[in-house]
């Protein structure tokens, strides 16, 4: 398609020529006749691959990220039950093979030994609140088996402590979850130990 309105291009330039224009305004024109051929080529591509991608259309795009829903809802339990110290409902949010990493963590932890390690650290702690988390999943499109089905949950969360010698600390906290089957199966967090 280009080699042949380059053809016309170079057509039409003969003919100014023999057409004993001027020189100055057969320079001008090649160069118009030239970007009019260019840009029509270009117009013509774009054209034609927008319209095989709507042919084509035969995978939808089921990518999203939304900040409502029951897997929003799973993080919030997770969240409440947690500075709650309700381990029970905090197990429940979990599945049972599930895994937790923080922050530079080499080697995960059962879900069930990570709780048990919270309850430990809780005895010195006479309140933690989460204030309003920021929550998000975000569904995207896959064709690895191996993370169909994953939804993937985002908080970004700041703990208020009160110990119980009444000192008050926060910690920004950035926690990533693999969601599926309505059970949160791995968490990464993220904070400062000190």
């Amino acid at each position: 398609m280009i080699l042949e309105q380059f053809e016309a291009y170079d057509h039409w330039s003969q003919l100014l020529f023999e057409g004993k224009l001027a020189q100055t305004k057969t320079k001008k024109m090649k160069k118009t006749i030239f970007l009019f051929f260019v840009a029509t080529s270009l117009f013509a591509c774009k054209a034609s691959n927008d319209q095989n991608a709507i042919n084509a259309g035969t995978k939808t795009n089921t990518s999203s990220c939304v900040k409502e829903g029951p897997e929003v809802d799973l993080m919030k339990k997770a969240i409440t039950a947690y500075s709650n110290g309700d381990w029970a409902t905090m197990a429940t949010c979990f599945s049972d093979t599930a895994k937790s990493w923080h922050n530079n963590d080499s080697v995960a932890m059962t879900m069930s030994d990570r709780i048990e390690m919270f309850k430990q650290q809780r005895a010195s702690l006479e309140r933690v609140d989460a204030g309003t988390p920021n929550l998000e999943v975000v569904t995207v499109d896959t064709d690895d088996e191996r993370y169909k089905g994953y939804k993937w949950g985002h908080a970004w969360v700041t703990f208020t402590n009160k110990s119980k010698t009444g000192a008050i600390s926060k910690t920004v906290t950035f926690a990533s979850f693999a969601i599926k089957d309505e059970k949160i199966v791995w968490e990464q967090v993220i904070y400062d130990a000190k």
